[in-house]
């Protein structure tokens, strides 16, 4: 379980880094248009952080088979929702974004449902 869980560290964690990697090439390009599907698609694949962004998630899916082939499915997938909280923690601390006590409620909500999953572990 120890070494399943790591792999699951590791995979939200790359997540996350992947969130925020295209977030932030988005946020340098701006609002695409989608009237422009050639001009847009050639600023977005030729983004650095959205390029870096897609890598993250590609070895974050490396690692997913990997835990998939050591882990039950009905408690390794509940506990990538550990990005959501990482990511909504961190959003107003990197890129300003507002923070609610509606949002920190749903927060400790996923924590509180990570952490019932995790004790089912067989």
């Amino acid at each position: 379980m120890f070494k399943s869980l790591l792999l699951i560290i590791a995979t939200v964690c790359l997540n996350t880094a992947g969130q925020f990697m295209m977030k932030a090439g988005i946020n340098k390009i701006g609002k695409l248009d989608l009237s422009n599907i050639a001009g847009t698609t050639m600023k977005v694949i030729t983004s650095g952080f959205v390029i870096g962004g897609f890598c993250s998630y590609a070895v974050s899916a490396v690692l997913w088979i990997v835990i998939l082939s050591r882990a039950e499915l009905s408690w390794a997938f509940p506990m990538v929702s550990l990005s959501y909280v990482i990511t909504a923690l961190l959003a107003p601390v990197l890129l300003n974004e507002p923070f609610s006590v509606q949002r920190f409620a749903g927060i400790l909500v996923i924590c509180a449902g990570v952490f019932l999953v995790s004790k089912t572990y067989s």
